[in-house]
């Protein structure tokens, strides 16, 4: 299914949700609830914060379901929901009384980096050590970039960014990424891809 009839799909699901369809509403949950779990793993480490920001953003999708507007991409909704859900619950757990004083603290992990040394190609472990070296924001702009079906645009709504901008820091980031392990853009989404 290409983006547009997998919009599409989404797009009916969650109109027959809207009009009450409890079999669609557990659709989207089934589909989304792994995706978001593992997105909101990286913004938090606390777990009963992640398990309570995504069991509201669920709760308030349902409650307020038929007053809710169709989304362009779901998926981008739920991304960006789920953020602010949980940026809020820990700005509330860590009272922090400036916005400017709170910092989001993105731990990205790619699957890649999860494998024990021992059993990765020299080029994989050199993509692992280069990954590590990245700063959250640009570890956050891969992770979304490879490992969600966000488009540039959506990617650069849920960053605060431009559509150019995030283009141009991907780009930036293979080519660094590039010139350091000396291997083609090609190879590069290979391993960003392994699982």
């Amino acid at each position: 299914m290409n983006k547009t009839e997998e919009s599409a799909y989404w797009g009916l699901i969650w109109e027959k949700f809207r009009a009450g369809d409890r079999t669609a509403f557990e659709c989207i949950y089934n589909e989304y609830i792994d995706v978001l779990f593992a997105y909101g793993s990286r913004i938090t480490n606390h777990r009963a914060l992640l398990e309570d920001s995504i069991q509201d953003l669920f709760l308030n999708i349902y409650s307020y379901g038929t007053k809710l507007r169709n989304p362009e991409s779901l998926e981008f909704y739920l991304y960006k929901t789920l953020k602010r859900i949980i940026v809020k619950k820990l700005k509330e757990k860590y009272r922090f009384t400036h916005p400017d004083d709170f910092k989001e603290q993105f731990d990205l992990k790619f699957a890649i980096e999860d494998f024990p040394e021992d059993v990765l190609d020299e080029q994989v472990a050199l993509l692992q050590e280069e990954l590590k070296n990245l700063d959250s924001k640009q570890r956050e702009l891969l992770y979304l970039r490879f490992t969600s079906g966000l488009t540039y645009r959506e990617i650069a709504l849920l960053l605060d960014s431009t559509h150019d901008a995030v283009k141009k820091q991907v780009l930036r980031l293979l080519k660094r990424l590039q010139s350091r392990m000396n291997i083609q853009f090609m190879g590069l989404f290979v391993l960003f891809q392994k699982k």
